[in-house]
Order: C-alpha cells, then structure tokens, then sequence
C-alpha cells in the first residue's frame, strides 16, 4: 500500500480487524494492553491473541515464556470479559534460527489463515519478539501484501549508546524478516519514545482499584514489583502499540525509510528500506488517560 494510504487507514475511524501476539507473561504491561484491545470493540475487532516467546528471569526457556503467557493470556482475557471466546494460540517454542527458516507454531498457522481468508486487511499488533509474525512471512510470503504490521520494539533510532532493547534482542533475525519484507509497519520505539509511559502504583490504586476485576488484578501486578522501592515507577509501554489505533490524538507519527537492521541488532541508517511510520513522540497524559478511562468503562 502506498505509505500516504498506510497513513490514512492507521488514523481512520473504521473499526479493524486486529490480531495481537503478545509475550504476556513477560512483564506487567502486555496485561494492560489486552485489556485495553478488548474493551474497545467499537473500534477493533480483536480476532485472536497468540502467545510470544520470551527469555529472561520470569522464564526458563522461549518455550517456557511462551507457555506461561499462553496461560497467563486467558486469564486477562477472562478477568476482562468472562463470555469471551477470543481464540488463543500458542506461538513458537524457539527464536528464528535464521532468517529463512519458519517455526511452526499453532499462532504462525492462524496468522496465515487468517490474513489469508480475509477480505479486508488484517492488524497484526506485535509486543514481544515477532517471531510468530516473522515465521508466518517465511511460510508465506504474500501476507505481506494483505497485513500491516504495529510493532513494539527497539529503541529510539536517535539514541547511539548500542544497546539492544528486549523485544528486538530476543529475536534480531525475525525482526530483520519483518522489516525487510516489505510489509506495511508501524515501530514504536521503547526507550527513548514511549519510555515516557511510566506509572506508580500510587497513580495505578487512585484511578484503576476498585473499578473491576481486571483493573484490580492490574493494580495488584504493579504493587507486587514495586513493593518497598521508595518512589518505584513502572513503564507500560505496551498499550502505546493499542493506542497507535485508539489514541490517535496521543502522540505523533512521522514517515520514514525503514533502517536495516544489522546482525547485532544495532540500526543501519545509512541503507533507507521502504517507507513506514515510525511513532516519534508520544503525549504521556493524554495516553494514559485514555487507557484508564477504557478500562474502568469511563469513556
């Protein structure tokens, strides 16, 4: 699609088809944005969660990561909506190997399917590492034509300290998969971008506690990993990657070559790849305001 296109169809009112591959089990803000995805059905029609892989102390393998957030997926899902029947789909138990090579997950099969019997464009909003949309480009290449792709990861392309973020650390080859292919993309950088969205568990007990089950279980997360840390904030940045669809009056989107992506996960900036929209500015208040008032059914 023709980027100016791309632009318009991210900003517009109609509603949207969306997929979300999240690594839920991660950290604490995945929950936040699969609350927030379900709770504006006006706007999204949210047609399956998948599990991402992740590695690091909450996990003992991408596998392991991957199958704590499937489990730890339904139960947002259901603390949000208990008549839900979203379908949730387990996604790889391996990074990429290589940049060639597809894992096969139930998550890479549905994405496929999906994108693939659809008549209208499909959403894929990524917040983990992106190897389930990556082994579903592989495996078939022509979703690339027929999806647009939000992805949470990176860091700031300004920032020149060399510093890999986690999601694009944890799978550098899928990442490169994705932006290489073509397909339409969003980045939201982390750090640098949307590591504005810092909240306190203070912020979190006066406007969420109290409202519903899902936003207690949201506040009780918060609490549990800032427990006696005098003035301990937390980022969750997560949502940002909903509220590119929800918040459009909340931050700022500029048109870009895409950078290439070298093997140590460091940006080449020097060889410009297709346009996409890279969010460059983010409008803390306003975000958050608006994820709060979603989720306590304030809006």
């Amino acid at each position: 699609m023709n980027i100016e296109a791309f632009r318009e169809e991210i900003l517009s009112n109609k509603r949207k088809k969306v997929i979300l591959d999240t690594d839920a089990y991660n950290e604490i803000d995945d929950q936040f944005c699969i609350a927030y995805l379900m709770k504006r059905t006006e706007e999204i029609e949210l047609l399956s969660i998948n599990a991402a892989p992740f590695f690091n102390e909450n996990s003992t393998s991408a596998g392991d990561g991957m199958e704590k957030s499937y489990w730890e997926i339904f139960k947002i899902r259901d603390l949000t909506d208990p008549q839900s029947t979203i379908p949730v789909y387990r996604g790889s138990q391996n990074f990429l190997k290589d940049r060639n090579t597809a894992e096969e997950s139930d998550a890479c099969e549905s994405i496929i399917k999906t994108v693939m019997e659809s008549e209208e464009r499909i959403t894929i909003i990524a917040i983990g590492a992106i190897t389930n949309v990556a082994s579903a480009i592989i495996k078939c290449p022509e979703i690339a034509q027929r999806a647009s792709v939000i992805w949470l990861g990176g860091h700031a392309t300004h920032l020149r300290d060399g510093r890999v973020e986690f999601n694009l650390r944890g799978d550098i080859p899928a990442a490169q998969v994705v932006f290489d292919s073509g397909i339409d993309l969003v980045q939201i950088p982390c750090r640098g971008v949307c590591s504005v969205l810092s909240t306190t568990s203070h912020e979190l007990e006066y406007y969420l506690r109290g409202k519903n089950a899902v936003c207690d279980y949201l506040v009780d997360n918060v609490v549990d990993v800032t427990r006696g840390k005098y003035a301990k904030s937390r980022v969750i940045w997560d949502v940002s990657a909903a509220a590119v669809i929800l918040a459009k009056d909340s931050y700022r989107m500029e048109i870009r070559p895409r950078p290439r992506i070298c093997d140590d996960g460091i940006y080449d900036l020097t060889a410009e790849g297709a346009l996409y929209l890279y969010v460059a500015e983010i409008t803390r208040d306003a975000m958050l305001g608006d994820l709060f008032r979603t989720l306590t059914d304030e809006r």
